[in-house]
């Protein structure tokens, strides 16, 4: 369901138009840095069997352009290419490294089907969420949010339980992609399932800079 036109081949590159973007297709015939793929594979918890990925010869190298305030079209495009390219190829997986992400073909595609059948957002291959657990204290963190000209979202030490805490994060973090959400120090944020916070901004406590801060 990608819809292109004036589409240019090359020797291992094709570059297409689709409403809103130009898509770069480029074949490069040898791996990804290794250092890279490990330290993805090391955090990711989606993909259990991530360090398969290490054994791959060669990439397929893919790259959206358009306008920066229609990121989120932008991303939809990407990942029905990404797709497109995993079901046509020997791909095992999809490496996002500005994200850190690291995620399986099966995953990959089934949550772009998804995307295309319910107008779903494919968080989880867009954004990474990080969690840690201190004794009974459980973390979570988000990393890619950036990308969308949004502040990262922290929830710091909190004594819900881990799943709690991710969903409660996934929430939070859906909503103000969904409605591309530019909350202040201080605002409030009703999250799609109904949930209420007051956030705050402050250091990082997981990356660098400063994230919004959830009380849960």
């Amino acid at each position: 369901k990608l819809n292109t036109d004036s589409a240019n081949t090359a020797d291992k590159t094709i570059v297409f138009s689709t409403p809103g973007a130009t898509v770069m297709i480029a074949f490069l015939d040898y791996p990804a840095a290794p250092a890279e793929i490990g330290t993805a594979a090391r955090i990711s918890w989606l993909w259990k069997n991530a360090d398969e990925a290490l054994r791959h010869q060669s990439q397929v190298v893919i790259s959206v352009i358009g306008k920066s305030n229609k990121t989120l079209d932008l991303y939809q495009t990407f990942t029905k290419t990404v797709a497109a390219v995993l079901e046509n190829t020997n791909s095992c997986g999809v490496h996002i490294g500005g994200q850190y992400l690291l995620l399986s073909k099966g995953f990959y595609t089934a949550a772009a089907r998804n995307m295309l059948d319910n107008q779903t957002i494919p968080l989880y291959c867009w954004v990474y969420f990080g969690m840690t657990q201190e004794n009974d204290l459980h973390s979570g963190y988000t990393f890619g949010l950036q990308e969308f000209g949004l502040k990262e979202m922290e929830i710091v030490n909190s004594k819900q339980s881990m799943a709690d805490v991710h969903a409660t994060l996934y929430d939070a973090a859906l909503t103000v992609l969904k409605y591309d959400t530019h909350l202040q120090d201080g605002q409030s944020l009703t999250t799609l399932e109904g949930q209420k916070f007051t956030v705050k901004i402050s250091k990082a406590a997981f990356q660098e800079g400063e994230t919004l801060k959830l009380e849960y």
